[in-house]
Formats: C-alpha cells, structure tokens, sequence
C-alpha cells in the first residue's frame, strides 16, 4: 500500500521473541514481583493474575515461561536459597579457627530464621509436594557452608579424631534445632545467643587450632 512503513529485513520475524538478555529480565521482574507479593500479601494471594498485574506481563508471558504457579514458586524459592547462600561463606578465613566457626554458626543460623526463609515456609505450605525437594535444597545450603568451614587451615587440628562427615551433618542438626526453637519462642531469645555458639563451639572443638 501507497504509504505503508516496510519494516527492515533485520527486524522481520522478531516480534514476540525476545532476546536472552530480555527474557532473562522479564524473568526476574516476575521472580521479583512474586516475592513482593508474597511478603506483602502471603502464599494464598499468589494467583498467576495477581503477579501478572503486578509484574506488569500478561498470564500468557508468565505460562510460556513457567510450567504454572507451582514451577514459579519454586523457581523463586531456589533463586532467594541462592541470594541467601551468598552471605553465608564469609568470614571463613578468620584465623582462629573457633572464630570462624561461630561466625559461620551464627550466619547459618540467621539464614535459617530470617523472614526470607519464613516466607519461603510459607510457600511449602502452599506446595505440599516441594516440601521434600526444598528442605533438602536448604540442607544443602547449610551443609555447604560448613563444608567452606572445613576448608580452614584450622580444621584438621580443631577437629582432629572427629569424622567429618558425622561433624558436618551433627552440627547442621544443632543449629536446625536451636533455629526452630528460636522461632517457636522469638520474643524470649530474640538475640542469636552468642554464648551458646561458644559452648557449641567448645562441645565440638577438642584442640586449639
């Protein structure tokens, strides 16, 4: 037609295909816009329409991207496990190795009670089925950061006619529990008790490394 805009070869067959840098961000604007919504409004709120107004996409973007609510939720769980995991290898090099173990006590125990991981709680309350899947991924977080623990010059002497792989496992339980018991009394033990990852520290540790 007299008038009409050609559009150039290089662009045909583009409409509707994103490059993998825009798909990655549209990716996470839903992430994002899911756990926004998630803290503010809870689990049961998380409808595929709330979070495609939210996020600004239609549901139709948000299916071709998810296999549906379920892949989403746990697809934001395994990247806020991720985020969180970040922060849990530092201070390892401290170079008395029972500082850096309470420091890396202390940072998995604030990892399994912080709001992130209470409201990934609440999404396996939603996902009965994840439940599984997801408390092993948060193990292995946990088990993870211990074993950067191990790494430490330290360890073979602190830790010595210990097995490890007893010790890994052993201590992950000591800090699961006091978490849980932690959250089942926050206002009496709100502070992460620095003495008791002392006399967990002094219950494992046999030699001055």
């Amino acid at each position: 037609m007299v008038g009409e805009k050609r559009m150039p070869k290089s662009q045909r067959g583009r409409i509707g295909r994103p490059s993998a840098k825009e798909a990655a961000s549209l990716e996470d604007r839903i992430l994002a816009a899911t756990w926004d919504l998630l803290l503010a409004k809870g689990a049961r709120e998380l409808s595929v329409e709330r979070i495609a107004r939210a996020a600004a996409v239609s549901k139709k973007t948000i299916y071709t991207r998810f296999h549906g609510r379920s892949d989403l939720l746990m697809r934001l769980l395994r990247r806020k496990l991720e985020l969180e995991e970040s922060g849990l290898h530092e201070d390892v090099d401290a170079e008395d190795f029972r500082d850096a173990f309470c420091s890396v006590g202390r940072r998995i125990l604030a990892f399994l009670i912080s709001a992130e991981r209470q409201a990934i709680a609440a999404v396996l309350a939603e996902l009965p089925d994840a439940r599984h899947d997801a408390w092993t991924s948060t193990y292995a977080v946990g088990l993870r950061a211990i074993d950067a623990l191990l790494a430490h010059p330290g360890a073979a002497i602190a830790l010595a006619n210990l097995d490890l792989a007893t010790f890994r496992h052993a201590l992950l339980q000591c800090l699961i529990g006091r978490a849980e018991n932690m959250l089942r009394a926050p206002e009496s033990d709100q502070p992460i008790s620095e003495d008791w990852m002392k006399a967990l520290a002094k219950l494992f540790i046999r030699h001055d490394s």
